[in-house]
């Protein structure tokens, strides 16, 4: 690797309308003090590839080690210095007519320091844009867009904030229950109850688990499934019945299935089928 890479995008008018666009990334094998009264004009992510630094922001001072990061907001003030010698760091700063809704809606933590686990993508960002670095025009645009996405989206998926399990840790841990669910949707007489008893573990956490993952409670998840099932039945075989459907897919009557139904697509199961 360089001592040093860095990559100034050709933002066109075009790259300007894009939802999100990379400004500028870079690795500094020695970075050097900055001090920013007034911020940076764009996004600003900056994470230790190697020793470790000290970063300032809103009066607070942290210090950022290996596999950790941080997410600015545009012009937020902060300074940063080497704690070691050297500090070695990888950054990027990006935009966008939909940046705020992006990062927002992904729930990233911004001022505060983001950690991961040392064999996550995150831990190889460095090298792998080393080669986009090196291109001339063929990485500004629609690449670029992609690119940062993908790296906010693997933000959201590893990254860690006061000791909190990643998003993928959530997942990882839910998966056995997402299958046990899968395998069980079917039975009307199947609930809440008997995945608490498989799972192990609490009513209260198994909620919590869920919420962190999907957004949804456990009960939630599983009036889903059903229905996400059941919209597979009525396109895929034009035969069955919607009262057949409803008791294939776990629902002891059909008047709920289709209440229930309506209530989640806005539109019934027949007229689900008739549009597909």
């Amino acid at each position: 690797m360089m001592e040093h890479y860095m990559k100034q995008m050709l933002v066109t008018a075009l790259d300007r309308s894009l939802p999100i666009f990379v400004e500028t990334m870079g690795w500094n094998e020695r970075q050097d003090e900055f001090n920013r009264p007034q911020g940076y004009h764009c996004y600003h992510w900056l994470q230790t590839t190697g020793g470790e630094g000290q970063f300032e922001i809103s009066d607070k001072i942290v210090t950022l080690a290996p596999n950790q990061g941080i997410l600015l907001q545009p012009n937020a003030s902060h300074s940063y210095v080497a704690q070691s010698n050297p500090w070695s760091t990888w950054y990027i700063t990006f935009n966008g007519n939909l940046a705020p809704f992006i990062v927002s809606s992904l729930g990233l933590a911004t001022s505060t320091v983001i950690s991961w686990e040392p064999g996550s993508r995150l831990s190889t960002l460095h090298t792998r844009s080393e080669n986009l670095a090196r291109q001339s025009f063929d990485f500004n645009g629609m690449d670029g867009s992609a690119f940062v996405y993908r790296f906010l989206m693997d933000l959201k998926r590893y990254g860690q904030v006061d000791n909190q399990r990643s998003f993928s840790q959530h997942t990882e841990r839910l998966m056995p229950f997402i299958r046990f669910l899968e395998e069980n949707y079917s039975n009307p007489a199947f609930g809440l109850t008997q995945l608490v008893e498989y799972a192990g573990i609490s009513s209260q956490r198994l909620n919590y688990l869920f919420r962190m993952t999907t957004g949804m409670s456990p009960y939630q998840y599983l009036i889903h499934l059903r229905i996400q099932k059941s919209k597979e039945y009525l396109i895929n075989d034009k035969k069955l019945t919607v009262k057949a459907i409803a008791s294939l897919v776990g629902f002891l009557d059909s008047s709920h299935f289709v209440y229930t139904f309506r209530k989640i697509e806005s539109k019934t199961p027949q007229t689900f089928r008739d549009l597909n």
